[in-house]
This record gives structure tokens, sequence and C-alpha cells, in this order.
């Protein structure tokens, strides 16, 4: 009788080297796409949310690797950290039209089977398939997302004020102001207005009081917590560089070491020119805006601030000319075009500055505010 000891038992061996699942994500149920390792894509399957980590858990007893992929979107990275604390990878590609040849055809299956191709394909080596977002912790996520609800809030303000002024328009108060809600404002005006008029005023103008108190409580929250952000080799910010505005770029970055080149940067905020050339012939054009937007306007509204705090920063002596030519002042189109430009140049800077690559003195900016106030540039 042959017993077999522990040493020469067969041992069992996963029967996949790699099972990649791509995954079309909704509320009621995920349409579901299978592939294990360079074998045929199997038909879609529909799983309901609860149960799908569960059944991505079996896939890995099935395998040596599993990779789950799907697109980003209103549910945000929960699915995507669950399966990381059971050690499943997941990639989550930036949300884009799946249906490329517009046949006017879509379905979640459909996506599926798309996502699924574009997945082998990433995995394969062609990493121009996929867009992928990184997974921010959910430290930095609610980190973040404090920082745009700053934004939302704002943006709620300026339409409850502009609900304001229209009906104050609406009833031939022609010169009202949008800042009609101030207390400065309002203990004057509100006497001169029909007494309808001020009590519904009245409503929005204590919601606009509320969101103002909230407002002001989350800016110095947020400017609070510079010293988080800071590199150490930038123990201070530069003049016009708010405390605000960096914490708002770091948050939305997450980190700025994630960054290989400039061109990445520039990429990431959509600052990059487009293109179209063929042959001999090569067109560029106006920025691409794929990218984060909060950054490109975080960068557009700090470039405003450097042209006038900061006089000998490179990128303002570069563009300098052009904004304000000797001939005159230069053309509204002429001068944002310089912004932009400016703005893209003025990120990559910063990612410089965060990760090291440059100091404040070889960028020629500026650390202390002189006494005699901000500088003032001189046109000639």
């Amino acid at each position: 009788m042959n017993n077999l000891t522990s040493e020469t038992k067969p041992q069992t061996s996963p029967k996949a080297t790699l099972i990649k699942v791509s995954v079309d994500v909704h509320a009621i149920s995920y349409s579901v796409v299978r592939q294990v390792d360079n074998a045929r894509m199997q038909p879609p399957q529909r799983i309901k949310p609860e149960e799908f980590v569960l059944w991505v858990a079996k896939q890995r007893l099935m395998a040596q690797r599993v990779v789950v992929c799907y697109e980003s979107g209103p549910f945000g990275f929960v699915l995507a950290r669950r399966l990381q604390d059971i050690g499943i990878e997941c990639i989550v590609m930036a949300a884009q039209q799946l249906d490329e040849r517009k046949k006017r055809v879509q379905t979640d299956d459909l996506d599926a089977m798309e996502i699924a191709s574009r997945l082998d394909r990433y995995l394969a080596g062609n990493t121009k398939a996929l867009a992928v977002v990184k997974i921010p912790t959910l430290e930095q996520e609610r980190k973040r997302s404090e920082a745009r609800q700053r934004q939302q809030l704002l943006k709620t303000r300026k339409q409850l004020e502009a609900q304001g002024r229209s009906l104050l328009v609406l009833n031939g108060y022609v010169n009202a102001r949008s800042n009609w809600w101030h207390r400065t404002c309002w203990e004057y005006d509100h006497k001169l207005w029909p007494v309808p008029v001020v009590e519904m005023l009245g409503r929005w103008r204590e919601v606009l009081l509320q969101i103002q108190k909230q407002v002001a409580g989350l800016t110095d929250k947020i400017e609070q917590s510079v010293t988080e952000h800071l590199p150490k080799g930038m123990p201070q910010l530069p003049i016009g560089v708010g405390a605000l505005t960096w914490v708002m770029l770091s948050r939305e970055v997450l980190d700025w070491s994630r960054f290989n080149n400039r061109g990445e940067v520039g990429s990431f905020s959509g600052l990059v020119a487009s293109e179209c050339s063929s042959g001999k012939g090569r067109r560029q054009g106006h920025v691409t805006k794929v990218g984060n937007a909060r950054i490109r306007a975080l960068a557009v509204e700090l470039v405003w601030r450097l042209i006038t705090f900061q006089p000998d920063y490179w990128v303002v002596k570069k563009w300098l000319p052009v904004l304000y030519p000797r001939t005159g002042k230069g053309s509204p189109a002429m001068r944002k075009k310089a912004v932009v430009a400016m703005a893209r140049q003025c990120i990559v800077d910063l990612w410089r500055l965060a990760i090291g690559a440059t100091t404040l003195e070889k960028l020629g900016l500026r650390v202390a505010q002189p006494s005699a106030g901000p500088p003032r540039i001189v046109m000639s």
C-alpha cells in the first residue's frame, strides 16, 4: 500500500494565470465580462452589487492574478477600495464614449464588452488603451471633497444672487447690484423696494447669509491646513500663491510625485495645445481641456496674481511683452492666449517645487512681503 506523504502529494495549482474582469457599474446590477488568460471573452452576466465582491473573491482562488476594471463615475472609488482590501488588483478608467464607431447602439452589456477589450489590450502592453485614474485614499477623497464643496457653495451663492437681482430688475430696478444682500446695501436699499419684493428677497437673503457663513468657515479650515501640504524644500509659499490656492491644488493633484515629467503635468491640467498634423503639415489649436478643470481654473487665476506680485518670475518676464507690448496694451484675445500658456508653465513649476526639482530662487519667486506693498509693473 503506497501512502503518499505530505511532501509527495501532488499540490493543486491555480487553473489560470490571469483572470480579467470588466464591469459596467450601476446601482441595481453590474454587467460583468470575464476573460481567462487569452481565451475568448465570456458573455456578459448580471451580478447584484452586494454579491459582486464575493464573486470576485472566488475568482482569486482560480487564478494567480485577478484584475478588475470599471469606469469612474458617480459611485466613486468605493468598489475599488473594497476589492483592494481583499487583495484584488483594480483599475479605474476615465469615463469616456465607448461607442467609438458611432453605431448608436449602446447597452450595459456592450459597454462591459468594450471595457473588456480595452483591458485586454492594456494588460498586453498597450498603455494607450486605457486612461487610468488614480484611486485616492479615503482621507484624500474626503479632503478633496471638502475643497470642492466650497466651490459648490460659491456657485450656489452666485445663483441666488442672480435670482435676487433678476427679481429686482423685473420690478423696474434695473440698476440693482449683485451684492444686494450684503448688509451695507440691504440696510439702505430695501427701504426703497416694495414690501412684497422685500419679503421674497428676505427669504433668499437668509439662505445667502448661511451660505456665506459656511464658505467663510470652510475657507479658514482649508487655509489652516496649508502646513500639511507644503513640501520639505519650501517651508513658506511665495508671494501671490495663497494658502487657499496651494491647498486646493494639492488636494486635486492628490500626490505631486505621481507625475514622471512635465508633459504629464500639462496633460493632467488640460493646458496642452491640441494638434492636427499629417505629413509635412502641422497645425496646433486651442488647449485640449482634457483634464482636471478645477486645476486649470486655479492655475489661470494664480497667473493673474503672479503678474502683479512676482515681476521677477521667469514666466512673467517671458510673456510680459506679449501681455503689454510697447505699442500699447495687448489685445484681449492675445492676453488670454498668453495667460493660458503661462498657466501651463506655472503648474509645471509648482510640480517641480513640490518634488524638490527646483527652488524659488531659480524660478525668480520671492517669499518675503516687502513693507512698501506689492510691486507694480511699470509699462514702458
